[in-house]
């Protein structure tokens, strides 16, 4: 399981394997509205999707891997320093079902397998 650090608490888990039910509790509560995976998953580049959705992100993540003792959403996110690495990989591992370690592989491989173009051979 992945790990983050709180300014104010330290290492915590995230799970970026979302459940049906941690997204219907976060609703309930008003912190992810009923279109928050339709603008995640509909966007056409990382950049279209707004820091907010990305922070509801990571906090959904949080709550999956903390189901019964987790802070609040206010208090998460006042203790949580913005890294946009970190933050776009929570997001990518959680659109594919993914745990962070393993799509920070998957997506190095991806990488790799774009073309090089403009290369020459120097002749």
């Amino acid at each position: 399981m992945a790990q983050i650090e709180l300014k104010n608490y330290g290492m915590v888990d995230i799970d970026t394997q979302l459940t049906a039910a941690t997204f219907l509790t976060l609703q309930d509560e008003g912190i992810v509205d009923k279109d928050f995976l339709d603008k995640i998953v509909n966007a056409k580049v990382e950049g279209d999707i707004p820091l907010k959705i990305k922070l509801n992100t990571l906090y959904a993540a949080y709550r999956e891997a903390n189901e019964t003792d987790y802070l609040d959403y206010q208090t998460f996110i006042k203790s949580y320093q913005i890294d946009y690495v970190q933050l776009t990989l929570v997001v990518g591992a959680a659109i594919v079902k993914k745990d962070v370690g393993e799509f920070g592989a998957f997506s190095q491989t991806l990488i790799n397998k774009i073309p090089k173009t403009g290369t020459s051979s120097g002749k």
